[in-house]
């Protein structure tokens, strides 16, 4: 396969999923690739690019459903969560991603539209979408820490608050949007 910056991405999400955010290297993927380090700077100028690009191929993954508002969140919220566990330490990158302003996609676009079209003024829905990105970020990386954990026999996997505490956490921002929502009347 000729060298691409999707070569090159895929090969990075694929040492990501292998060996975790600590060893995604340039070096590395350019084994894997079987190219000299170099070579992909033709095609990513910079390791901040490359993960950039990494966090926009995982959050490309998460559906945004369509329907009732809070039905269509707590869906969207499950998938991202299920794809950021599907990679090891994808939480990380993907929030290190947007802290930095590295990252083309933003996930709490269709959360944000659904809140508003509920009611929401669009800047508290930005908000509580933004809220509720960050509550999965958060809860995401911390149970990757704890699979981490367990790898070198240091803690089990379950001890965060498993499905059903997450769960709740959604349902309690989300408790939060219905709070300031519009009374109909």
């Amino acid at each position: 396969m000729p060298l691409s910056t999707a070569a090159i991405l895929e090969a990075a999400r694929e040492i990501l999923a292998q060996y975790g955010l600590q060893d995604l290297s340039m070096r590395r993927i350019a084994t894997a690739l079987d190219v000299q380090p170099g070579a992909l700077y033709n095609h990513v100028p910079d390791k901040q690019t490359l993960l950039g690009g990494v966090a926009d191929l995982i959050l490309a993954d998460v559906r945004e459903p369509l329907g009732r508002w809070r039905p269509a969140i707590e869906e969207w919220a499950r998938d991202l969560r299920r794809v950021l566990l599907s990679l090891r330490d994808s939480a990380e990158l993907v929030a290190t991603a947007r802290g930095f302003d590295l990252s083309r996609h933003d996930p709490t676009r269709h959360p944000a539209t659904l809140l508003a079209a509920a009611g929401l003024p669009p800047d508290e829905a930005r908000a509580a979408a933004a809220t509720l990105l960050h509550f999965v970020l958060g809860y995401v990386a911390e149970e990757q820490a704890r699979l981490d954990s367990a790898r070198f026999g240091h803690a089990e996997p379950g001890q965060v608050g498993g499905d059903g505490g997450y769960a709740l956490g959604v349902a309690l921002i989300l408790d939060g949007v219905v709070a300031r929502l519009p009374a109909e009347g």
